[in-house]
């Protein structure tokens, strides 16, 4: 049930050992996806609704309390939408959950949303960012949505001509659109957005509102497939960068950030030692130079078993960037898993999985941490996928060796997503088959407060789901899941399928239940 004050007319809608696992379960699982329940206010609902998953959550710099989440949402006869959950009490309950808004384009079509995302900024401005496409044309879109009241009201992205009413521009919340429903050359996907200081003596993006002006710059990075004219052949899918200084009123040109270097070495398209066949980029800014890093997949290896991830950095806000870094082989080629619905995955389910984490940064000392997952230890018959984090003390110039953070098991953990708290502990959570059999899934959070030395694992899902019974008979449960922390406060937040129906005679659901589930857990603190 969602507030009253979301819907109007003005645009807006209302410790440090070694490795291990702790069999003790939290109690405090909470659903987030209040479209989902009867009473939003309620742990959880009755199981009855659409899927929902890919999960992103934020917490607010500006007021701990004041939590936002997001998912793709799937409602019949809508689509997919981008789904936005706020929370006032820190993530203990969820009174306020909607559908995001649609772009508004010229001609009022209504596009497919997915790849969510949610960030604010360090005045506590928010941001819902998601890639906007039709389904039945060629039409691809990233925009951002904004909210200055903690996530109550969201601003629409308007493309074409807004309705009476309107308070905000064309343009205004548009990052990148392609040639329109007849290009079919260009796809704008799966994009990450973060928020942090310009440095200094950085001029302003040309036509930023005056009276509008964000101490900081909105970065948006994703990846651009092109699939040559008319869409016929793979030329590249490079990553590409836009920012904005007026809080995503106006934007930057999209600028190619991949790079080369000697380590791509291997090329489909005609650019010998391009890194331009990329995926996953995440970007994050150092909070006391402004210095920008964005971390992605890079698939230019001669290899079937692995690929690799590069990280490339902007000193001066984004108009130069520095030739790409390796940070680490990632061990995910076509030969390391097996294949289900004609997507990669892992043994005994048919989900699709990738390798991708994030970046992060501690911010009071600038230290770099990614995450990522690979199937080194396993084999596309039996697959071991692990969570790997490396970490990188010198401006992203070189990187640790990666540290397995769950080598003490001989399951698959997937998905994983790392945040630094404002105090500098390290916090990872991700998919965990350790638990409760091979083919079902829980969620774990791993924990350092030194530097990513060594890590404690606990187990923070109190009920384990099985993913032959989730969204797609089983082979979609997002690319994704989120975690952001505070002072003392992780809050992981994962799709999750406990409540869907079985796959019985008679009962095989297309749209099997999804949820977007969090649990607020204790971590240690330091400085």
């Amino acid at each position: 049930m969602a507030d009253p004050r979301l819907s109007s007319a003005t645009g807006v809608f209302a410790a440090a050992d070694a490795p291990r696992a702790e069999v003790a379960i939290a109690t405090d699982d909470i659903q987030a996806n209040g479209d989902n329940k009867a009473d939003p206010r309620a742990q959880f609902g009755s199981g009855a609704g659409y899927p929902a998953n890919e999960t992103v959550i934020a917490i607010n710099p500006t007021n701990p309390n004041n939590v936002i989440a997001g998912s793709n949402d799937y409602e019949s006869a809508v689509d997919s939408v981008m789904g936005v959950y706020t929370s006032f009490d820190g993530g203990r309950t969820w009174p306020y959950s909607r559908h995001g808004r649609q772009i508004i384009t010229p001609d009022r079509a209504m596009y497919s949303t997915g790849d969510p995302v949610v960030v604010f900024d360090r005045e506590g401005v928010a941001y819902a960012v998601f890639i906007s496409f039709g389904r039945n044309n060629f039409d691809s879109y990233i925009a951002v949505s904004r909210s200055s009241d903690g996530g109550v009201t969201w601003t629409s992205p308007v493309d074409g001509v807004p309705p009476a009413g309107h308070e905000i521009s064309p343009g205004d919340g548009i990052v990148v659109h392609n040639g329109g429903p007849d290009d079919a050359q260009f796809f704008h996907d799966k994009e990450w957005a973060v928020a942090g200081p310009r440095p200094p003596g950085v001029p302003l993006v040309p036509d930023t509102d005056q009276g509008h002006v964000s101490p900081d710059r909105l970065y948006v990075t994703w990846t651009v497939f092109d699939s040559d004219v008319n869409g016929l052949g793979n030329v590249d899918s490079a990553i590409h960068v836009a920012y904005s200084d007026d809080q995503g009123r106006h934007w930057s040109d999209p600028q190619e950030i991949s790079g080369s270097a000697p380590f791509c070495d291997f090329q489909t398209g005609d650019a010998d030692g391009a890194c331009d066949e990329d995926q996953f980029s995440v970007p994050v800014v150092d909070p006391r130079t402004g210095h920008v890093y964005v971390a992605f997949e890079n698939f230019n290896v001669n290899s079937t078993e692995r690929n690799q991830y590069l990280v490339v950095r902007s000193v001066n806000g984004g108009a130069t960037w520095d030739p790409p870094v390796k940070v680490a082989d990632v061990f995910d080629g076509a030969d390391k898993y097996p294949v289900c619905a004609g997507r990669q995955t892992l043994d005994l389910m048919c989900a699709r999985t990738n390798a991708a984490g994030n970046i992060d940064i501690d911010p009071g000392t600038g230290r770099l941490y990614l995450t990522f997952a690979d199937n080194r230890n396993g084999t596309a018959t039996d697959t071991n996928t692990d969570v790997f984090v490396t970490s990188s003390g010198n401006g992203g110039r070189t990187w640790s060796r990666p540290e397995n953070i769950t080598g003490g098991s001989i399951d698959d953990q997937w998905f994983p997503w790392l945040s630094v708290a404002p105090d500098g502990v390290v916090a990872v959570t991700y998919f965990d088959r350790r638990y409760s059999g091979p083919k079902l899934i829980d969620t774990s959070l791993s924990v350092s407060v030194n530097n990513g030395r060594t890590f404690s694992t606990r187990r923070v899902s109190e009920q384990a789901w099985n993913a032959d019974l989730a969204f797609r008979l089983g082979t979609f449960i997002g690319d994704y899941n989120g975690l952001d922390t505070s002072v003392g406060v992780a809050i992981p937040c994962w799709t999750d399928a406990r409540f869907a129906e079985p796959n019985t005679p008679g009962n095989n659901p297309p749209n099997q239940q999804s949820d977007v589930l969090v649990d607020v857990e204790r971590i240690p603190t330091r400085r």
